[in-house]
């Protein structure tokens, strides 16, 4: 199947693919060749693109955004806001921005729920999957 994964700075990957594994905005889903057609929405982790059935897939940190399988499964679009490989981690600024937003979340005074506190959260995620993605959590 085609993959590609497209973020607002342009393409950061085009090629074939034998499996892709993706965290979801309600969990992880698996996509093969033939799945059905589908869109769904992005969550904050792992892309896991497998090239070859018995390789090492390349990994990539995805942010939100889209999946969507169309041609019977012969072709996945993911657009997200950021797309990072492990290699492109600063695994020392994420411990910090981990920290930072642990902070910042665990004294806030926003509802639970709210608007504000959903970014909050966000950032939380997104610093524990950049260290999960780089292999260092």
């Amino acid at each position: 199947m085609q993959v590609e994964i497209v973020t607002p700075a342009g393409e950061k990957y085009s090629g074939e693919a034998v499996a892709i594994r993706a965290a979801t905005a309600s969990g992880e889903v698996g996509i093969l060749p033939g799945h059905r057609d589908m869109m769904t929405a992005l969550g904050t982790g792992g892309c896991h693109v497998q090239t070859e059935a018995h390789g090492e897939p390349t990994t990539f940190l995805v942010d939100q955004g889209y999946l969507q399988v169309s041609q019977r499964g012969a072709k996945v679009i993911i657009v997200t806001e950021r797309a990072q490989t492990p290699d492109e981690i600063d695994v020392e600024a994420a411990r910090a921005d981990l920290a930072a937003a642990k902070g910042e979340l665990d004294g806030s005074k926003e509802a639970v729920g709210s608007e504000a506190w959903k970014v909050k959260r966000h950032a939380v995620a997104l610093a524990e999957a950049r260290l999960s993605v780089a292999g260092a959590s």
